[in-house]
């Protein structure tokens, strides 16, 4: 005897969405999904798709620019119905998305983005990120200090270093106290930002504070201020996405004086939903970008509260 299958009730809307996103491509090219933000973001696209019914295709270059472009004009030739784009140089993939989207591929840059815009952007306000580190650190570096700040930034050609980097300069005119002593590269890596940050403080023994611009990154210019003894006195003042490993147990234990997030938890949520959107609706590529960018806000000690982080499990769970 055969069960009956009730239809789906038609209430003139449902039906299409749930038949909108069968069979479906969408594809990942991050810049390596070895860490926390790449991680939190496909937990929760990882999860529509399941419940959806689209696939999700993940191609990790591992921090290598050149495979990331290889692994992008591959699924180019492929054509997914959405390709997701996280680059590490603002002009590398700048012509794959143009292609990209000349192939019919609706495409999403997330929180990195390139100087052509693809139908969605999700991610951080870069400059706005920018201008409210220096705003932190000049609320730690009043008239009582040096005023002495140094800068630890990405890469370079990087889209934080580029358009964060311009936030701090323009929020830096307003206060005339402060100077940056130091502007260097570690580019992203922990131990290059413990290796630029003790030359610093040798250099600069009356140094207020330290700017980063990568939570990750700063773990290696915590442990340079710790072992000259000078944790509470140089201030660190980073930014991230707010994974409680990274943030919120990096305050606690005074590391970072203040922490500027863009939560990837709301990054997730938007990028899930653009996905969502351009599957339902395929527009022309390119034809009308749509920017999500996400709130900034400050963690410190004094405002942290349990659900001011969060980690990859809580984001799978859809917490």
């Amino acid at each position: 005897m055969q069960t009956a299958v009730a239809e789906r009730f038609d209430d003139g809307l449902a039906p299409q969405y749930y038949e909108a996103f069968k069979g479906k491509k969408v594809a990942f090219v991050p810049i390596s999904m070895g860490f926390d933000l790449t991680q939190g973001w496909m937990a929760a696209v990882q999860r529509d798709a399941d419940r959806l019914g689209y696939e999700l295709i993940i191609r990790d270059p591992n921090w290598s620019i050149d495979a990331g472009a290889q692994a992008l004009e591959q699924l180019i030739i492929e054509k997914p119905d959405i390709i997701i784009f996280h680059n590490n140089d603002m002009q590398a993939y700048a012509k794959l998305v143009t292609r990209a989207m000349a192939e019919g591929i609706n495409v999403i840059q997330v929180n990195l983005k390139t100087p052509v815009n693809g139908d969605y952007f999700v991610g951080a306000d870069l400059y706005g990120q920018g201008q409210r580190q220096l705003e932190e650190t000049a609320k730690l570096c009043g008239p009582d200090t040096s005023g002495k700040i140094a800068l630890i930034q990405g890469p370079v050609t990087s889209p934080p270093s580029q358009i964060g980097l311009a936030g701090i300069n323009d929020a830096l005119a307003g206060h005339s106290n402060l100077s940056v002593v130091s502007t260097q590269a570690a580019d992203w890596d922990a131990s290059k930002a413990h290796s630029i940050a003790s030359t610093v403080l040798k250099q600069h023994p009356d140094l207020c504070a330290i700017i980063g611009f990568w939570d990750n990154q700063d773990i290696g210019a915590a442990a340079a201020i710790r072992e000259a003894g000078l944790t509470g006195k140089v201030h660190l003042v980073t930014a991230g996405g707010g994974n409680v490993e990274s943030a919120c147990n990096n305050i606690a234990n005074g590391s970072f004086s203040s922490y500027v997030t863009s939560d990837t938890r709301h990054q997730a949520y938007h990028l899930a939903v653009a996905i969502q959107s351009l599957l339902q609706t395929k527009p022309e590529p390119g034809s009308k970008p749509i920017g999500l960018y996400t709130e900034v806000s400050v963690i410190t000690k004094d405002n942290m509260t349990p659900s001011s982080c969060w980690t990859v499990d809580q984001i799978k769970a859809g917490h």
